[in-house]
């Protein structure tokens, strides 16, 4: 670690001493909140020393140390933990206790400019729909790999974490859903241009009628596409936004989506990060849509 890292984390902890008592007493009333969800957890899953660090130690005020600068999380998913720590319920309930504003001190205020000393891009101006260079194939699998290595997840934990996904109701049929979806769909004026029955392909090329029912279908709002594509170019490998409908292995029905939240941005350091209040909005209303029109199908409501 360079010595600018290691004064930069002791400032990080004064800072985090001398706001602690402060900030407790700004968050108490978040705590019953964090401990029930311990709790919770601990209902699913009987690791009651466990749960007791977490609802004792990953508190808000807390989070400023162990999420962030003091590998609380990773003290947790090491051997005989890990296997427990990152069931759904567990990352759940972690996740639940971070709060991204106080990463930002006691008031929770974004200072102007980004937190002191962290490093990040200058505002930059590009011309619409101009498309970046990139990194060669080389370059991220180097990235990725070193990545996963570090990583207690596995491919299958953070495919399920990108995914917006809810069970369809046991009185909901399939091609019930299916209706629900379309007709809501309709109604927010989202255009359906694409449709992929993907089961029915196995079945053609293998002959197994047993195959598992899974169809895949596009929606789009072409004038908001090209919004997004005149951003950022490459969000073209994610249109049309797509909405799956399968059946699992235990004939349970579940619709699904990729979950592009663009809230995720509303605390990134990267000025280029901020989106225009115009497209911003619209990137809300495309998501808002998208759930609105998978929880037709979970419910069979038209």
């Amino acid at each position: 670690m360079s010595v600018a890292n290691k004064l930069r984390q002791i400032a990080f902890l004064i800072l985090a001493l001398s706001v602690a008592p402060a900030t407790l007493a700004q968050q108490a009333n978040a705590v019953p909140s964090n401990q029930a969800l311990a709790a919770a957890a601990a209902s699913a899953h009987p690791m009651a020393s466990y749960n007791q660090w977490l609802a004792t130690n990953m508190t808000p005020w807390l989070s400023m140390f162990n999420p962030y600068y003091y590998s609380g999380w990773a003290n947790v998913m090491t051997n005989p933990w890990v296997d427990q720590a990152t069931q759904p319920a567990m990352m759940d309930a972690m996740m639940r206790s971070m709060d991204p504003r106080l990463m930002y001190g006691a008031g929770g205020a974004v200072p102007v400019g980004g937190i002191p000393g962290w490093p990040t891009q200058t505002q930059k101006s590009w011309r619409p729909n101009t498309v970046t260079e990139g990194v060669s194939l080389d370059a991220k699998r180097n990235f990725y790999q070193s990545m996963m290595m570090m990583n207690p997840l596995s491919m299958r934990d953070m495919i399920g974490i990108m995914a917006d996904k809810m069970p369809v109701a046991d009185d909901v049929s399939f091609d019930d859903a299916v209706e629900a979806m379309k007709l809501r769909a309709n109604e927010v004026n989202f255009k359906l241009v694409g449709h992929s029955p993907l089961w029915k392909d196995v079945v053609a090329m293998t002959g197994e009628e047993e195959t598992p029912r899974v169809e895949i279908f596009q929606f789009c709002d072409a004038v908001v596409a090209r919004k997004i594509l005149d951003y950022v170019p490459e969000f073209a490998v994610f249109l049309p936004c797509r909405i799956a409908l399968l059946e699992d292995a235990d004939q349970k029905l579940w619709v699904m989506t990729l979950d592009w939240d663009v809230n995720w941005l509303d605390y990134s350091q990267n000025p280029n990060s901020k989106l225009a209040d115009d497209l911003l909005a619209d990137a809300t209303r495309i998501r808002d849509a998208l759930h609105y029109i998978m929880e037709g199908a979970a419910t069979g409501d038209f």
